[in-house]
């Protein structure tokens, strides 16, 4: 008793789901990246770290703890918001039917 597996490749529209590829997954990162250095630089020059609170307590950290988890929280969000708008985009036939 043989079993054949066969894989088909198939090239319609419908099949090509726009997979994250490395470049599209790096410009999400690189955009949210710029965001978040320009988010964070925007939000410490209006709020001192010291005087940030969390549930009413205030928080026990260093400027820098304070600082880095601003950082990443600005960039979590920015990656959130890119990501989201690659996938909202649709596809790249239609926009290139439009210009």
């Amino acid at each position: 008793m043989s079993t054949e597996v066969t894989t088909e490749v198939t090239t319609e529209p419908s099949a090509l789901r726009r997979p994250f590829t490395a470049v599209r997954t790096m410009r999400i990162v690189w955009s949210a990246f710029l965001t978040a250095a320009l988010a964070e630089l925007v939000f410490f020059s209006v709020f001192d770290p010291f005087d940030l609170h969390f549930f009413g307590t205030p928080l026990e950290l260093s400027r820098e703890a304070i600082y880095t988890m601003g950082f990443f929280g600005f960039w979590a969000l920015g990656i959130l918001s890119a990501a989201l708008a690659f996938a909202l985009e649709g596809k790249e036939e239609a926009v290139d039917d439009v210009a």
